[in-house]
């Protein structure tokens, strides 16, 4: 495991105010520059999935920030290296969006105090319809429901400005996501032969953050995202889906997993596998079924 002990606390850089311990870090010797976050605990294993979404964001296309795991001065994390990479470029987190047009927006209560109105793809829709940009925005989404991402905050996506220019940032702060919270004793119970708890892992407990409307009282399921998707924004999404469907494949899964033997054990390597693989098979059903 990579150490970055010898690398100097930097505070010229500007993204990443989510709610994770983690501090930029910058190579003395290279000047080159992350964003290093400590694992939540000693148990978890947010820190690899980073690394692991970022290499199957790669697989089916999306742009996301590079991770690496390592440790800095005895505690294990991953470090993501800056996506503002040169001058000329400016990160505008969503937080910063949606306070323009939502000004009681609340970022621990998820809604704006004014109106009511709740973090929701609504909100959402409302913020980036304006600058050309919702479109770009919902294959995250779909890429949300393959790796099971419960925290797609306010701050947890952002915008790129570059020579007057907005486009979506690449993906970034993926960590709530593939089992990184599932403790290493119960891992045999989901992968035994009780349907109802798998399902309970893959489907009913895997929820999004980011509600449908923005007067839904409760967290959609994945799935329940992903099926709105399906029926209201089917051209948007069809392209990540069958990236997904034909990309993401038992091998490939494998391949990219086996690069984290070090830090996985081969239960959790085997649970992860299964986890992906189980979210493709309902994301082919999904798009699959027509339309009544």
């Amino acid at each position: 495991m990579k150490d970055f002990s010898f690398w100097m606390e930097y505070d010229g850089a500007a993204e990443g105010s989510g709610r994770s311990e983690k501090l930029w870090l910058m190579n003395p010797d290279t000047g080159q520059i992350g964003l290093f976050k400590f694992k939540k605990d000693i148990s978890t294993t947010d820190h690899v999935s980073e690394c692991i979404a970022s290499d199957l964001a790669s697989l089916v296309g999306l742009s996301c920030a590079r991770f690496e795991i390592g440790v800095y001065k005895g505690r294990e994390g991953s470090i993501s290296y800056n996506i503002v990479d040169h001058k000329g470029i400016v990160l505008i987190e969503g937080i910063y969006c949606i306070s323009l047009m939502y000004h009681g927006f609340d970022e621990e209560l998820l809604l704006d105090v004014k109106t009511g109105e709740k973090y929701s793809l609504d909100m959402i829709k409302a913020v980036l319809e304006p600058l050309g940009l919702f479109n770009d925005f919902l294959p995250i989404l779909i890429f949300d429901f393959l790796i099971g991402n419960t925290d797609r905050h306010q701050s947890n996506w952002a915008l790129i400005l570059e020579k007057e220019r907005l486009r979506i940032s690449p993906l970034y702060d993926n960590s709530s996501s593939l089992c990184a919270y599932v403790k290493e004793s119960k891992i045999k119970d989901y992968l035994g032969k009780d349907k109802l708890l798998w399902k309970s892992l893959v489907d009913t407990k895997s929820k999004s953050l980011i509600r449908i409307t923005s007067n839904d009282t409760k967290q959609p399921t994945h799935l329940a995202m992903v099926k709105f998707l399906k029926k209201n924004y089917y051209s948007q999404t069809i392209k990540i889906e069958k990236n997904i469907e034909t990309l993401v494949t038992e091998d490939k899964v494998y391949n990219i997993l086996d690069e984290f033997k070090e830090v996985l054990t081969e239960h959790r390597k085997n649970l992860i596998g299964k986890y992906i693989l189980s979210k493709v098979q309902l994301l082919r059903k999904v798009y699959g079924e027509k339309e009544e």
